[in-house]
């Protein structure tokens, strides 16, 4: 092959690579603007941008591609709007484009590391600044940015909106639970009027309970008849325990008053002995003197008389002892008494105290379950009849000026980084007259004690009403 072939072939070469250049070049350039949204004009970069640098230089006297590894890499857009890159410090990227943010890099480097020319940069965007979906939607917060996201599908990411909910199986199960729960207080009812009534006749000290009418007359049904059975087992139980615990006391009274008695008749007997022996001494005493009889006689005489008069004190000593002791059974029978008034009492004032609760409890639970089955129906179906509300859709979006601005948005609104998307429902219209909190079957005004009995929940507004009258 001769020289100029050679010479040709090389010069074809060269001219094949720098071909292949230019297209790696315009293909990287490409590949950085291809993450715009593809409606939404040029993109403009802001803080919290994460971008990719490609930075590749033509050197000709190696005919070859440079790759400048050290700043191919991710950068992030600070919140000053800056990015640091190596050997370029500091550049702003706030409200620059990515083609014209890779043009800029390229000059810096070309002129901080002495180039002859500037080398080809592609800046890609890997993650776009989030955005914020706010009011009435399932999961408000912060999500990432994709190109070409309508507020339709920001609406779809936050979960849907939060608005018709109010469905017929949500409202059946509130109406079961609420009638369960006023089921609940009604028993509760029951047995705390029947508790007060037993504990009233133990206070009195009666000898049977006096239930009121509003459990006599529900006398026929299972729960009512139970509780009264109860009580009635619970009163004489501990009537037979203060029964019994007095008369232990009372017959240890007596057999204390007893002995007493006893030792008051040893006392008469041992003032008779000392009188026989005084008299028998004094006898003695006067033949010693005349010589007639034995001193030892009058000795034992005096030693007689001083063990009687022992014996007479041990048993004054045992009739003070049993006085005490009567004096103590006294004491303890009154305090029976007494512990047992006071603890009647304090179970009256505490069964009183759950009897208000009760109440307070049944009608806050009777105006939820008025509210679950009538006012939440007549919602839904007025809701129905009128037009599905509109939701208003409302985009917060900061200008470059640093202002935040409103911007009316439709569903197919385009969405930019950093956007927040205001997500409001308005209310349906009422009708005319507005919605009634009250039953067909309650006028305004009127007490809930003076309703009829309620069939489905078997409770009786009378007995809750008894209650109440205590408070």
């Amino acid at each position: 092959m001769d020289a100029k072939a050679k010479l040709g072939q090389e010069m074809a070469a060269r001219g094949h690579l720098r071909l292949k250049v230019l297209a790696a070049s315009a293909a990287m350039v490409m590949l950085g603007m291809g993450a715009l949204p593809a409606s939404a004009g040029e993109y403009l970069l802001g803080p919290q941008d994460k971008v990719r640098l490609k930075i590749y230089e033509w050197r000709a006297s190696r005919d070859s591609i440079f790759e400048w590894t050290a700043l191919n890499d991710q950068f992030t857009v600070g919140a000053d709007g800056n990015m640091s890159l190596p050997f370029v410090g500091s550049i702003n990227a706030a409200g620059t484009a990515p083609g014209a943010l890779g043009a800029s890099i390229g000059r810096l480097l070309m002129e901080r590391m002495g180039l002859g020319r500037a080398p080809d940069v592609a800046v890609e965007v890997v993650q776009f600044r989030p955005f914020y979906v706010v009011g009435q939607v399932k999961n408000a917060g912060e999500f990432p940015y994709r190109p070409g996201l309508t507020v339709l599908q920001a609406l779809s990411i936050a979960g849907g909106l939060q608005t018709r909910e109010e469905r017929t199986d949500r409202l059946e199960r509130e109406v079961i639970s609420g009638r369960g729960d006023l089921n609940l207080l009604a028993l509760a009812g029951t047995n705390l009027l029947a508790r007060k009534a037993r504990l009233q006749a133990e206070l009195a000290n009666a000898d049977d309970i006096a239930f009121p009418e509003a459990l006599t007359r529900r006398a026929g049904e299972s729960a009512v008849a139970l509780a009264m059975e109860q009580e009635k087992l619970v009163f004489t139980a501990r009537k037979d325990g203060m029964r019994t615990q007095l008369q232990a006391l009372n017959g240890l009274k007596e057999f204390l008053q007893k002995e007493q008695t006893s030792l008051e008749a040893q006392l008469a007997l041992y003032d008779e002995q000392i009188e026989l022996v005084k008299k028998e001494l004094t006898g003695v005493s006067t033949l010693v003197d005349k010589g007639l009889s034995a001193a030892p006689r009058e000795i034992a005489l005096e030693r007689a008389l001083a063990q009687v008069r022992s014996d007479r004190l041990a048993a004054e000593t045992a009739v003070f002892r049993a006085r005490q002791e009567i004096s103590r059974t006294d004491v303890s029978i009154l305090d029976v008494s007494n512990r047992h008034t006071t603890e009647v009492s304090e179970s009256l004032r505490e069964t009183q105290a759950q009897m208000n609760e009760v109440s307070r409890k049944a009608d806050t639970a009777m105006q939820m379950l008025r509210d679950s089955e009538i006012t939440a129906p007549r919602l839904l179906a007025m809701r129905n009849r009128n037009e599905e509300a509109e939701p208003i859709y409302v985009l917060m979006r900061t200008t470059p000026e640093g202002k935040s601005t409103e911007i009316p948005a439709t569903e197919a609104t385009q969405i930019e980084p950093g956007d927040t998307v205001k997500i409001k429902i308005p209310l349906p219209k009422l009708d005319e007259g507005g919605l009634s909190l009250l039953s067909e079957s309650q006028e305004p005004g009127l007490p809930l004690a003076s309703q009829p009995d309620d069939p489905a929940t078997g409770l009786d507004p009378e007995q809750m009403a008894t209650t109440s009258s205590t408070q």
